[in-house]
C-alpha cells in the first residue's frame, strides 16, 4: 500500500496500496514532542499508494479524515480512495496488447474507488519515532469498461461490480527534526468479497514519503510575526535586540 504529507492543526498522511509513485506517509499532528496531555484531536490525511493489479504497477489516491487520541495519539479515520487516471492507461495498454495477441475486438478497462475504515495502531510513538501497524476494512465499485481496439473509445459503461477490500501493514517513521521526518510502509490488501468481476484486487502495496510537521508553519508564522529565531533542532528562541 513518493509522496508528501502536508498537516496543518490535524495531520496530513500520505500512505500506499500496492499502487506506485506518490506514496504519501501518514503524518503526525503534534510536534515531534509528544505533550504530557492526550486531547483528542482532529487529523486530516491525503494518501497516495503503490501497488499492483493483476501484475501491473499503479497508483492508488486518497484522502481521510478522523481523530487521533491516547498517549500514543492512535488514529480513526474515514477515508475515500480512487485509482489515478495514469493506471487506467497503463491496464488499458497491457489489455490492448494481450488482446491482440490472442485476435479479440475489445477489451475492457477498470476504474474503481472504495471507503475505508482506517485505525493506525502504534506501537511505539516517542520523540524521534513512530511505529504503527494500520489497519483498514472497505467497500466499494469497480467498473469495467468495453472498448473497440481500433478507435480505442469507450463504448458503454454499464457494468459495475462490489468489492470489500481488507488491508493490513506496517509503517515506521523517524521524526528527523521538528519540521521534517521521513516514512516507510507496507502491506498488503486483500478482497474477502466481490461480486462478478474478472480482475482481482488483491496484492501488496508501499509508500515511502516525507512529513511536515505542523511545527514548520507554527515557526515561521513566529518569525514572520514576532522575528524570533527559528530551528528544525529547538523551539522559538526570543528575538535579539
Amino acid at each position: 500500500m513518493l509522496g508528501l504529507l502536508l498537516s496543518a492543526m490535524g495531520l496530513l498522511s500520505t500512505a500506499s496500496d500496492s499502487l506506485p509513485n506518490a506514496p504519501v506517509v501518514p503524518m503526525v499532528v503534534e510536534d515531534t514532542l509528544l505533550p504530557s496531555h492526550h486531547p483528542i484531536k482532529a487529523v486530516f490525511n491525503l494518501d497516495s499508494r503503490s501497488s499492483f493489479i493483476q501484475r501491473q504497477p499503479v497508483n492508488i489516491w486518497g484522502v481521510n479524515a478522523g481523530i487521533a487520541f491516547g498517549a500514543k495519539r492512535n488514529q480513526l479515520t474515514l477515508g475515500y480512495y480512487w485509482m489515478s487516471y495514469a493506471a487506467y492507461i497503463k491496464l488499458i495498454n497491457w489489455r490492448k496488447e494481450a488482446a491482440h495477441r490472442i485476435n479479440l475486438d475489445y477489451y475492457t478497462r477498470t476504474d474503481l474507488w472504495f471507503m475505508s475504515l482506517l485505525y493506525w495502531w502504534n506501537l511505539k510513538n516517542s520523540t524521534h519515532w513512530m511505529i504503527s501497524l494500520p489497519l483498514e476494512v472497505g467497500g466499494g465499485l469497480a467498473y469495467a469498461m468495453p472498448h473497440d481496439l481500433m478507435k480505442d473509445q469507450p463504448i458503454d459503461r454499464t457494468t459495475r461490480h462490489f468489492f470489500a477490500p481488507v488491508q493490513m501493514g506496517l509503517y515506521v517513521q523517524w521524526k528527523a527534526t521538528r519540521w521534517v521526518g521521513f516514512g516507510v510502509q507496507g502491506g498488503y490488501r486483500y478482497s474477502v468479497f466481490q461480486t462478478d468481476l474478472d480482475q482481482h484486487f488483491n496484492g501488496t502495496y508501499y509508500s515511502i514519503g516525507m512529513t511536515i510537521y505542523p511545527a514548520l508553519l507554527k515557526d515561521s508564522w513566529r518569525w514572520i510575526k514576532h522575528k524570533e529565531r527559528i530551528s528544525p533542532f529547538h523551539p522559538p528562541l526570543p528575538a535579539q535586540k
